[in-house]
């Protein structure tokens, strides 16, 4: 293993692990994407193609981390609810995007 692999791997220990997981990252990243405007739980649904009970877990597990937040809106006659990343939430994600780059691009040194 390189000295640069090692160096990433140490640096994971400042990761929230509780992030790690496909639909969390999923989520996350396209809520960074879209800003302060966020997406609605019809929209994320569609995206992320997932049942309701695992969605609905995950953003939950995220707004109780305040890396989400979320709002209830009204479109078209109907009431929804939004969900928008925080500050908190954007720099959780940059630290871990960042990390995955390095760690992606220490793989790709061999």
């Amino acid at each position: 293993m390189t000295r640069d692999m090692l160096e990433v791997i140490g640096e994971s220990k400042s990761l929230n692990s509780k992030l790690f997981s496909l639909i969390r990252i999923q989520i996350m990243s396209s809520l960074a994407e879209l800003g302060r405007d966020g997406s609605s739980y019809r929209e994320l649904k569609a995206v992320l193609n997932e049942d309701d009970g695992v969605l609905n877990s995950n953003l939950k597990a995220l707004e109780g981390m305040g890396y989400i937040e979320s709002k209830d809106v009204k479109i078209e006659q109907k009431n929804l609810k939004s969900y928008n990343i925080t500050t908190e939430g954007e720099i959780a994600w940059n630290v871990t995007r960042i990390w995955l780059k390095k760690m992606l691009e220490c793989g790709d040194l061999k």
